[in-house]
């Protein structure tokens, strides 16, 4: 026991050793359990109850590995500090089964050893980064890896922490980032665990996209939902095979009747579908069906165009014509609340092409103001804290006044933009002289949006085509939701001539050009799109959650550095000074 002099008595000797004891029990017991009160203001450290939900579906221990330790900048330590943090909110939501370490997998490794791990890290689809310099820093060979990797049941899952943006500041990057650690971790658990009991449907039929053209978003949507391709044109033949043993087994019935009956039943086993680019007519009945499933609840995301504008054209020729696709779909979009306008966007913030300078005679990589880079519009979950993404040859949106239908924006044009009426001439001409931004006025215009609510049917009051059908008709919904995007290319990956498959948003050409990986967030966005029309989990809107981050005034603190440097310095020693005079004082008047 701990003893005092003085007129200190033996009962407050006894208060203080019972207060030493039980401090030592709080901090043992703290060290072997976790447990925090959130009491920032826009609860970060809070998980959401999608995220719960997704937890409790665990039925193994998951483990997380991290990658991001070692020597770090300020600016990634932030990351980690914030990355264990939620991992220790996963932890504890999942019962103890989500285990997790931070490993530093560089760590006193030979050059060949390390360039081995990182071409391994980079097949594995995961970040490398190397660390800022400033002006007067020699260049260093450390590397950077904000990644990991989640292992359940003998499979490994990628994840990137860090959210990178062409010229956006690190700090703002990585504010970014933190907000989305659990979307994306949650992202990579929900690969874990899902059954692919929700089917997903490419139409087909109508000239849309081909099963190469797709072939990327088709394998990265098949890590959560069972995927098929259905024909819906009524005059083909292979639509027409499906329900052949129908029509024989009842020939008092017209094989028409049938097969609209049958494509309207096999699409309700469908969570959603998908009408990427479709370059040919639908013909009423085929746009009943479609109308018949989106009113029995069925999600769609239409992929159209209203011009065909091609580069391959442009390409063979130097220059094309835009002409009119008949998809035959504008009245039952304009019916839905959206009205695709036949124009084509045009974008100083724009992606550019390989080509020869026609002035300069020089070949190189040239804007080509109808590839539009598409800012992330924060509103929404959908396309919130993403990168560019990139369009081609876009149309405008437009939407209708209806006012049981919410619609909003998912994608737009930047503030320097413009339209272009049909004709619309696509010449390489363009390329000669530097664009001005006086010309680019129009801006903010709309290429993609998401019409929430009720939604009524066409066909309500065409009853010669409601009796056509021995099937219940559906006259509204009172809630259902779609999405429409005015550019048919922003899902087609790019194809070699010998057929391989590059990841979509990724351009080959201008990673050749610049010797480095050029890639837009077309996946990321389509993906999104996808999960918040179709995920039960509904993990999408955990990608709304915003931190913010409270900066220091980088202006303000190099012009007062010296002032707070000498404030908290001096000011400590000055305070203990004071308080020792006073004391010393205090003690002669009082024990003279």
């Amino acid at each position: 026991m701990i003893k005092f002099k003085g007129n200190i008595s033996r009962h407050m000797e006894l208060k203080i050793g019972v207060f030493i004891v039980l401090m030592l029990l709080l901090n043992f017991i703290g060290s072997q359990y976790y447990f925090r009160l959130d009491l920032t203001k826009e609860k970060r450290y809070t998980l959401s109850s999608s995220t719960l939900n997704l937890l409790s579906k665990l039925d193994d221990d998951i483990y997380v590995t991290i990658f991001l330790e070692g020597d770090l900048p300020i600016e990634y330590k932030q990351l980690q500090s914030s990355t264990k943090d939620i991992l220790n909110e996963f932890k504890m939501a999942s019962g103890g089964k989500l285990k997790f370490q931070f490993e530093d997998i560089l760590a006193d490794k030979e050059i060949k050893e390390k360039e081995a791990i990182l071409k391994e890290m980079f097949q594995k689809g995961l970040q490398i980064e190397r660390p800022e310099l400033k002006p007067d820093e020699a260049p260093t060979e450390k590397y950077i890896l904000p990644t990991g990797i989640v292992f359940y049941k003998g499979k490994e899952y990628p994840i990137n922490l860090l959210k990178r943006e062409f010229g956006k500041d690190i700090e703002l990057e990585i504010n970014s980032s933190i907000e989305l650690l659990e979307y994306e971790i949650g992202t990579a658990i929900r690969k874990g665990i899902a059954g692919k009991e929700m089917k997903l449907a490419f139409t087909d039929g109508h000239g849309e996209l081909s099963d190469i053209e797709t072939a990327d978003i088709a394998n990265a949507l098949s890590d959560f939902y069972s995927l098929e391709r259905i024909n819906l044109n009524l005059n083909d033949s292979n639509c027409y095979k499906i329900f052949a043993a129908d029509v024989y087994n009842n020939p008092d019935r017209e094989p028409f009747t049938i097969l609209v009956e049958g494509l309207i039943k096999q699409l309700k086993t469908y969570s959603g579908i998908v009408i990427a680019k479709p370059t040919q007519a639908f013909s009423e009945p085929e746009k009943y069906i479609l109308d018949q499933y989106i009113m029995q609840g069925g999600k769609a995301i239409f992929l159209v165009e209203n011009l065909i504008a091609e580069m391959d054209s442009v390409a063979k020729y130097g220059q094309t014509i835009s002409a009119n696709y008949s998809h035959n779909l504008d009245d039952l979009l304009f019916n839905y609340g959206v009205k695709v306008k036949p124009n084509l966007v045009q974008d100083i913030q724009c992606h550019g092409i390989p080509a020869i300078n026609q002035q300069t005679n020089r070949p190189g990589f040239w804007p080509w103001i109808f590839y539009p880079l598409f800012s992330a519009v924060d509103d929404n979950p959908v396309s919130k804290n993403l990168e560019n993404v990139w369009g081609r040859y876009c149309s405008t949106l437009d939407t209708t006044a209806r006012k049981t239908l919410k619609k909003t924006v998912l994608l737009r044009s930047s503030p320097r933009s413009r339209v272009a009426a049909h004709p619309v001439m696509i010449s390489l001409d363009i390329l000669k002289n530097q664009q001005n931004p006086r010309n680019f006025r129009n801006g903010n215009q709309i290429s993609a949006v998401l019409v929430e609510g009720e939604f009524k049917s066409p066909f309500k009051y065409r009853e010669g085509m409601q009796r056509k059908f021995d099937i219940p008709f559906s006259a509204s919904i009172t809630k259902n939701a779609m999405i429409v995007i005015g550019d048919g290319d922003l899902i087609r990956n790019q194809v070699s001539s010998d057929g391989k498959i590059y990841p979509l948003g990724y351009d080959r050409y201008a990673s050749s050009q610049f010797s480095t990986p050029v890639e837009f967030a077309n996946k990321k966005f389509f993906l999104n799109c996808v999960d918040y029309l179709c995920d039960d989990n509904n993990l999408i809107e955990v990608r709304s959650k915003e931190v913010i981050l409270r900066l220091l005034d980088k202006g303000k603190v190099k012009n007062e550095k010296l002032y707070w440097q000498i404030l908290n310095m001096g000011l400590p020693v000055f305070l203990i000074l004071l308080f020792g005079i006073i004391n010393s004082l205090y003690r002669k008047r009082r024990w003279a």
